[in-house]
């Protein structure tokens, strides 16, 4: 609540109570009939479309990771498994 009041204190406005018969725009726009909620499919959150380097790229990218110190020590790591 906190939050909103801070957020909301950057604005000049007036809050003015009308009771849902008299409040008519604000119930259309809320209960637009047309109105899908997306839901996610569980099994594709998280995929994503990957691609494979081109072989020449890999070509001059490879040696550099055997020469580095650092990624040598993860590529020695990582072939563990």
């Amino acid at each position: 609540m906190a939050r909103w009041l801070s957020f909301f204190a950057e604005y000049n406005f007036q809050v003015e109570y009308k009771p849902g018969r008299l409040n008519v725009v604000a119930d259309a726009l809320s209960r637009r009939p047309d109105y899908a909620g997306h839901k996610a499919d569980a099994n594709a959150i998280g995929v994503a479309r990957t691609s494979t380097p081109s072989s020449s790229l890999l070509e001059d990218v490879w040696p550099a990771y055997t020469k580095d110190a650092d990624a040598k020590q993860l590529l020695d790591y990582f072939a563990a498994f």
